[in-house]
């Protein structure tokens, strides 16, 4: 994306413009100029990305997210193909209120690579982490060139979202590639499959009786219903399915052009049906599930719908158990 493509007041929003060589010595400045400010950092946290049209989005998504986890915020748009090559850098402290008068803050670097390769990413990521803090790194859209060995070996926490990936199927492929490396130790966490979390939970609810469990093996048909664009996120619910309940169903998934990303589910066999519905507006999911002459109805919490609040859920649950990592093998042979 040429350099012309950036917008002057998104890269306004970023805070104070400051040369990289003079990063820390201007952090420091900024809190010695106000003693009601505390800094506060328990992990680091950068989002990169190689679209400028996300830039204003991805500062107000650190704003929120830095509210709820003290962090080292790094922003880092790159963009290899512009010409000349050119590093910016801004700083900016994230706070809120704390016992009335205080505020606790965290800090946020923002910089725009132009021309920026691996190497330059890998650099200025590096040489601006907060001490020995794990590393979480949210790679927006596909994984690129500068998704490289030495970036990746750095991290503990990759934040994905395989929904925005124009080729899922490659993608995977460098994922498990990557993680297969002799060097490689992060953890992949993918916001399409956070999207369907509270769904998953209450499509449990639906077969907890008895009656139901024991008829679980004659289902023979799901029906998933998503947003355009979510296809993805339907089909990591479609795996978890098949791979809990240990079959093969025949699945069919419907688009809409609006609503949630993940609509409704309907698990349909003799005598047995099971339905989560998450209705437009509504930030709770209707279960519904009947086996025989017995129905059991229900009204549960809805999934989260924001990035910032996606990417808050995996911070709240890093280090926790994941089944992604098992159904990779199954996406790839659906995809």
């Amino acid at each position: 994306m040429p350099a012309s493509s950036l917008n002057e007041s998104d890269l306004g929003r970023l805070g104070l413009e400051t040369p990289i060589s003079r990063i820390d010595r201007e952090l420091k400045k900024l809190w010695e100029s106000d003693e009601a400010k505390t800094r506060a950092s328990l992990i680091n946290l950068a989002i990169y990305t190689e679209d400028s049209s996300f830039l204003a989005a991805d500062n107000d998504l650190l704003d929120r997210v830095a509210a709820e986890h003290a962090c080292r915020a790094l922003l880092i748009l790159a963009l290899p193909e512009a010409q000349p090559p050119r590093a910016r850098a801004w700083i900016q402290a994230l706070c809120r209120p704390y016992q009335g008068r205080q505020a606790v803050c965290s800090e946020q670097i923002s910089f725009v690579l132009e021309g920026g390769d691996a190497a330059q990413v890998q650099n200025i990521v590096f040489a601006h982490l907060d001490s020995d803090l794990p590393l979480v790194v949210w790679w927006q859209a596909d994984l690129t060139k500068n998704f490289h060995e030495r970036f990746y070996s750095r991290i503990d926490t990759l934040i994905i979202d395989s929904a925005r990936w124009s080729d899922p199927s490659r993608q995977f492929d460098a994922l498990l590639a990557a993680q297969r490396e002799a060097t490689a130790r992060f953890d992949v966490r993918d916001l399409a499959w956070t999207r369907s979390h509270l769904m998953r939970t209450a499509l449990a609810g639906c077969f907890q009786d008895a009656a139901a469990l024991q008829n679980l093996s004659k289902l023979r048909k799901l029906t998933i219903t998503h947003l355009k664009g979510q296809r993805m996120t339907a089909l990591l619910l479609a795996a978890w399915i098949n791979k809990r309940l240990n079959t093969t169903l025949q699945l069919e998934l419907v688009e809409k052009d609006s609503g949630h990303a993940l609509q409704s589910l309907v698990l349909e066999g003799v005598g047995l049906r099971g339905e989560v519905r998450r209705d437009c507006d509504s930030s709770f999911v209707h279960v519904c599930a009947t086996c025989g002459q017995h129905e059991h109805k229900e009204l549960l919490p809805a999934d989260a719908d924001s990035d910032a609040e996606l990417v808050n859920e995996q911070l709240s649950r890093r280090g926790g158990s994941t089944l992604y990592s098992g159904m990779l093998p199954l996406i790839q042979a659906m995809l």
